[in-house]
């Protein structure tokens, strides 16, 4: 049984027990089509920058290649940042979406 009353069970604004805390917020990192780099220079940076396998890599590239974009990672905001810089540092655009 809850010590909150009725109305506020649900409420995250409310009291949190000992140790507990909100979960982090989650951001997405997407990765944008790039028509001047030659695809297999795009799978090898996304293994690279987020230690994926050849496979799924592959995968991040084709869908940014066809679709225009793809959902690299979820993470939080500093790391997400941290991979957008990487992305960029490598001529690869990419950019962050709240989750």
């Amino acid at each position: 049984m809850s010590i909150r009353p009725p109305s506020r069970r649900n409420d995250r604004t409310g009291y949190l027990p000992r140790g507990h805390s909100f979960p982090p917020r989650r951001f997405k990192v997407v990765l944008h089509k790039t028509a001047d780099k030659d695809l297999m220079f795009v799978a090898r940076v996304v293994m690279e920058i987020t230690r994926f396998g050849t496979a799924e890599a592959e995968f991040r590239m084709w869908e940014a290649h066809h679709r225009g974009r793809s959902l690299v990672v979820v993470t939080h905001l500093e790391r997400a940042e941290l991979f957008v810089e990487q992305f960029a540092d490598r001529g690869l655009s990419a950019s962050i979406e709240p989750a």
